[in-house]
């Protein structure tokens, strides 16, 4: 008698999900509630739901300014979305003086919406709605949103139609770059920004970048750059390497170490007292040891590779990550700001 074979194990693939899951059934009141959402919610909207996720927090400032003409319509829309179709939740930390503005995480119901985009269960997905409210007692939650404040900025420097410094192409969250790079480097962030060069010539600069609250000291921030240096030496890539400082005495401290051991990847520092008049694409970035003048974000293409990290295929990226989803788009696809009629 010729012995079973045993069924074959499942494909190693990190999104592999049965088929017999993915065609389960919601129940009929999930399937429901499915189905109003999907006549309610806006591309916009949609697309909000995946930048929560990938970005955990984003405050109602940031929102606006990412994806509205201004924080009266925002505020309209965002209240929609937490009060009546309950897609993202929201909080307001605690301030010693003044008031924080309201927080935005994705909400149980907005996660039913992503997990049935791709076909998997909330689990699957990897919701928990204690994690995502979690953030709000996090200790890192001035550093997400101080990352997201830079995001948001350079955003908002793509939206303004032709005065626009340039347009924000990629992204990618903390989460995204661990999955990438996490054995190598740890960014805060990666970016890709496209502009017209100082001779007209359109050109793209990356970066990655890393939000310094000040909590660390400077030896520790300078040590960093080892795993920027390896992670240039296996990908053959040289990558920008921003630090967004909180002053400039802490960013002339850093200038004085880099200057006593010259790092071996391009860094270029900033400070918010630097973009007083202007957006983190102007001229803001202090190149260490290689200029006298502040450069403008596109400038610092001229101190990396030409072949980048970013891929216009972006499912490669999903499946370089190993997650479900790509890394949303850094714009909304209706990134005009005006008020859809539907609410």
């Amino acid at each position: 008698m010729t012995p079973a074979v045993p069924n074959p194990s499942p494909p190693a693939h990190p999104d592999y999900l049965p088929a017999a899951v993915i065609r389960d059934p919601a129940p009929a009141a999930r399937r429901a509630a499915l189905a109003e959402l999907a006549a309610r919610l806006t591309a916009r909207d949609r697309w909000l739901l995946h930048a929560l996720r990938e970005h955990q927090v984003l405050t109602g400032p940031q929102i606006a300014r990412i994806a509205f003409d201004g924080p009266r319509i925002a505020n309209r829309r965002l209240a929609i979305l937490a009060n009546e179709l309950r897609v993202i939740e929201r909080f307001r930390p605690l301030r010693a003086i003044g008031s924080a503005p309201e927080h935005y995480v994705l909400g149980a119901h907005g996660a039913q919406v992503l997990a049935a985009e791709a076909g998997v269960t909330i689990k699957q997905l990897g919701y928990h709605r204690s994690r995502s409210l979690g953030v709000a007692y996090s200790p890192r939650l001035a550093h997400t949103v101080g990352v997201n404040e830079v995001y948001s900025h350079l955003a908002a420097a793509s939206r303004i139609g032709p005065d626009a410094d340039g347009e924000l192409v990629s992204w990618w969250s903390e989460l995204t770059c661990f999955h990438l790079y996490g054995d190598l480097a740890r960014p805060d962030a990666f970016g890709r920004w496209k502009a017209p060069a100082p001779r007209g010539k359109l050109r793209t600069a990356e970066f990655f970048l890393e939000y310094d609250t000040g909590s660390e000291n400077l030896e520790r921030v300078v040590g960093k750059l080892d795993g920027y240096a390896r992670l240039a030496a296996v990908t053959g890539i040289d990558t920008p390497v921003l630090f967004w400082l909180q002053s400039p005495n802490r960013e002339r401290a850093l200038h004085r170490m880099l200057a006593l051991d010259p790092p071996t990847v391009p860094v270029a520092t900033a400070t918010p007292a630097a973009t007083e008049d202007t957006t983190p694409a102007g001229p803001v970035w202090e190149l260490a040891a290689r200029t006298a003048r502040r450069l403008h974000l596109i400038e610092l293409a001229a101190y990396a590779s030409a072949a980048g990290h970013a891929t216009a295929d972006r499912d490669a990226d999903a499946a370089r990550t190993g997650r479900l989803f790509n890394p949303p788009n850094p714009l909304p696809p209706d990134a005009t700001g005006k008020e859809h009629s539907r609410g």
